[in-house]
């Protein structure tokens, strides 16, 4: 006879323990008592100290409540409470308790030991309460064939008398704070079916003798942190159906005896340690409906007999080193989702992918090719999935580094991820309420944008948008009410971004766990955050960071910086934490808001600090030209004995007026360069003729003595192969040299600049080049009357005009050679 008491379809939430114990009241208030069929005195006994342990207030135990017919069924099979009583041994005259399935109650309190006391127990399931306490060693004297605490707080090791459990085929312990390495003699277990270990503590490696689980069905460890290879062993599990085995601490290669597992249904193995491995071999396992192989240094191309599998429905992928073209077999698969972003990929995106209405992420990858007219093809992410080699034609989300399609012109950002637009702070946030993610990449025009991968496990319905769904009293600002996360990996953006220093703040706070004693507290978040390729946050828990959750917490970055026109915030999930808390589905990387800010003086382009320091310098700067020009005679002081000197008086004075007009006021659209001295931008006069302007930079490396060092030298010097200088410009905080524009730029930027910079130059040309460099040394040293010593050639200080001549530049480090020196000192001055 048995007791089973569920909820009905209204109960959603179970908001106190009364709710329960009044309703686990009914089922033993009204029992018969028939004399004929008994409990045993300590069967109640035990109950009483179980109903005690787990602080039940309104168990009504008697010796006859076996024998009541009374039974409540519950349309909702989340929340059970069924005690079981087997009455038909000796005679009919006798019950004992067989089973207890006490789920999703919020019991508290500790585990009780007195368990042991129900000798008949077959089955304990205490799922998703809130119990503490370690596993009593006693737990062995039973004949127990399921063991079920998932979603506890248990904690310590699990105890080697649980290994002597021989009967028992069930050994769930998912979402606890267990620990320690695992006994080996749970290998002893060889009627167990079902192994359940993921998200505890455990550490060392999988025991060798657990290769006599022979009749094991399901092995989950993830979110452990085992460590050690992927045991050969596991080949001796033939009847297993799943295995998973994610964000472990564990280390390839995975071993080839996996291909002796021909039953399996769900495969899943992420994050591994070790070194690089080729595909390994599944072509026998013809059952397999998910494949989940993620960041686990796979090298080589897809094997063509992927597609072949006939069943397979989820394929992962991601994060790999694969590389060559997609198999044209997976055309005639029957996938429903296929993630292979962030791999090596080559040729082109197949038609039929791009025509597919499934689930299909192929972003960051090398495809040449591809036919797609936009960045999101359908339910396909194609975001950053063409080599740099790529054709120019293609869209600029396409593109490696999502390049700006015009002029970089944003300097801030403020995004309420998975919220509506709201004002906080004074600032403007955006919305962000799409809803995609598996597969999926959004736009905001060309302002921000992210990119979601990954699919929730066990819950296909989950949502990628999170709310507070338990009603918290939260702290802080208004977008901590809402939040987008993602199963795997979710990636925000800034674009076209001018260049230079940001500010960046993630806001978090944890609204998907409640904030009372119930298992709906129990959740471990863990994920890591990236920001342009560099980690920032490891093993990051926003509810253990914030002390408890709806708390919002800022992480702050100051000195990020944007060389291209692109931000790049990158959170990702290492298979670590709960996976089934407060249910299936609430996992994987949250963020609330994101704020980027500038570093610098958006009008001009520089920071507070420089400015400052660029006005200091110029005054000082200022005294010091005026000096030196009246030293060389040009304020009225001694004549100049050396005629080619005068030339410094002979160079050319512009305005700042004039240059601010030339060079659209230093936009940065307009620059070309940035050398030891500053950045160099382009500018154009009103007689139409092309400029080069050289600007004095705080954080230059050059000093005042160096400018005026090149004033002097330079506009002395007169050669085809020496870049000519126009002019100068001292006024206010600016100090400026005016060059003639080179439009090849520099040879640095010709042989080692970005893809779209480089130039093609045959061994004439670089002949050419080479011969213009000597001959202006050449008069440097010997032709002209002041000898000259540049001391600071490199690629970068040779300039290349529209013809390719060459033209050498940047003579801040020249000395004089005076005739008297038999040697010129080889001190390091330049760059090394």
């Amino acid at each position: 006879m048995e007791c089973i008491c569920g909820k009905e379809t209204g109960w959603k939430k179970i908001s106190s323990l009364l709710v329960v114990v009044s309703l686990l009241s009914s089922c033993f208030t009204d029992f018969r008592s028939v004399d004929a069929q008994l409990l045993p005195q300590e069967e109640v006994q035990a109950l009483e100290a179980i109903s005690a342990k787990l602080q039940i207030q309104h168990w009504n135990i008697t010796r006859s409540f076996c024998s009541s017919g009374f039974q409540y069924v519950g349309s909702d099979s989340a929340v059970v409470s069924n005690i079981t009583c087997d009455c038909t041994s000796a005679n009919a005259t006798v019950c004992h308790v067989t089973n207890i399935q006490l789920k999703a109650l919020n019991l508290r309190g500790t585990l009780p030991a007195e368990f042991a006391n129900l000798t008949f127990l077959k089955e304990i399931d205490l799922t998703r309460n809130y119990i503490n306490g370690t596993l009593p060693t006693n737990l062995a004297k039973l004949p127990l064939t399921i063991l079920s605490l998932l979603g506890n707080r248990i904690n310590g090791s699990i105890p080697r008398e649980i290994g002597d459990i021989a009967t028992l085929e069930e050994l769930v312990l998912e979402d606890n704070l267990l620990g320690g390495p695992l006994p080996q003699n749970l290998g002893s277990l060889t009627h167990l079916r079902r192994l359940l270990l993921s998200a505890n503590n455990f550490t060392g490696p999988i025991p060798e003798e657990f290769s006599k689980l022979r009749n094991l069905t399901d092995f989950r460890i993830d979110g452990s942190t085992l460590s050690g290879k992927i045991p050969d062993m596991i080949g001796n599990w033939t009847k297993i159906e799943r295995l998973d085995m994610q964000g472990t601490s564990m280390s390839g290669p995975i071993p080839s005896t996996i291909s002796e597992l021909i039953n399996l249904e769900e495969l899943r193995i992420s994050d591994l340690n070790g070194s690089d491995m080729t595909f390994p071999y599944l072509q026998n396992m013809t059952k397999l409906e998910t494949l989940v192989l993620r960041n686990c240094l796979i090298t080589g191309p897809i094997p063509d007999y992927i597609g072949d599998l006939t069943k397979l429905k989820y394929l992962d992928l991601s994060f790999n080193n694969l590389s060559g073209q997609i198999p044209d077999s997976l055309q005639s698969s029957d996938l429903d989702i296929m993630l292979l972003t962030s791999n090596s990929l080559t040729g082109a995106i197949p038609g039929w992918i791009l025509s597919n209405n499934n689930d299909i992420d192929v972003s960051y990858n090398n495809f040449t090719e591809s036919s797609a007219s936009g960045c999101q093809a359908s339910r396909v992410n194609l975001v950053s999935s063409h080599s740099s080699t790529a054709s120019n034609s293609i869209e600029w989300c396409v593109k490696k580094d999502l390049p700006c399609s015009a002029s970089p012109k944003y300097h801030s950002l403020y995004i309420n991820c998975g919220g509506s637009e709201i004002t906080a702070e004074g600032n403007e946030y955006e919305e962000d309420l799409a809803r995609e993610g598996p597969s999926y990449f959004f736009a905001s025009s060309q302002r921000w944008a992210y990119s979601s991968t990954g699919f929730f496990m066990s819950n296909g319905d989950a949502s990628y948008l999170a709310n507070n769904s338990f009603s918290l009293n939260m702290t802080g600002a208004e977008y901590y009410k809402t939040a987008r996360l993602a199963p795997n990996s979710l990636k925000y953006y800034g674009l076209c971004l001018r260049k230079g220093s940001y500010k960046v703040r993630l806001h978090f706070a944890e609204i998907m766990y409640s904030d009372d004693q119930t298992y709906s507290s129990l959740g471990r978040r863990i994920f890591d955050v990236s920001i342009q390729g560099k980690e920032v946050l490891k093993d990051f828990n926003i509810k253990e960071v914030a002390k408890g959750v709806g708390i919002g917490i800022t992480r702050e970055f100051d000195d990020i910086l944007v060389n291209g026109s692109t931000l790049e915030i990158h959170l990702y999930w290492r298979g670590k934490g709960t996976t089934a808390i407060p249910d299936r589905g609430v996992y994987g990387p949250l963020i609330s808001a994101i704020t980027v800010t500038p570093n610098f003086d958006v009008s001009t382009g520089l920071s507070a600090g420089a400015i400052v320091g660029i006005v200091a310098a110029s005054f000082v700067l200022l005294v010091l030209i005026l000096v030196v020009l009246w030293m060389k005679g040009c304020l009225g002081g001694k004549d100049l004995e050396n005629k080619e000197l005068r030339a410094l008086l002979q160079t050319g004075y512009f305005t700042l007026r004039q240059i601010k007009a030339a060079t659209n006021n230093f936009d940065s659209a307009n620059k070309i360069g940035e050398g030891g001295f500053g950045p160099v931008y382009k500018g154009v006069l009103p007689d139409g003729s092309v400029i080069a302007v050289k600007q004095l930079s705080s954080k230059s490396k050059q000093g005042n003595r160096e400018f005026v060092n090149e004033i002097g030298m330079i506009s002395a010097l007169q050669h085809p192969h020496l870049v000519k200088l126009y002019g100068c410009c001292i006024e206010g905080n600016q100090l400026l040299l005016i060059y003639e524009y080179m439009e090849n730029n520099s040879l640095a930027r010709a042989l080692f600049g970005r893809e779209e910079q480089l130039l093609n130059l045959d061994w004439p040309t670089r002949k050419k080049i080479c011969v213009g460099i000597a001959r202006g040394l050449a008069y440097l040293h010997e032709e002209s009357r002041l000898k000259i010593v540049h001391r600071d050639i490199k690629a970068t200080n040779v300039l290349l005009d529209k013809d390719l001549n060459a033209k050498i530049s940047d003579f801040g480090l020249a000395k004089l050679d005076e005739e008297e020196n038999t040697h010129i000192s080889t001190r390091i001055a330049g760059t090394m």
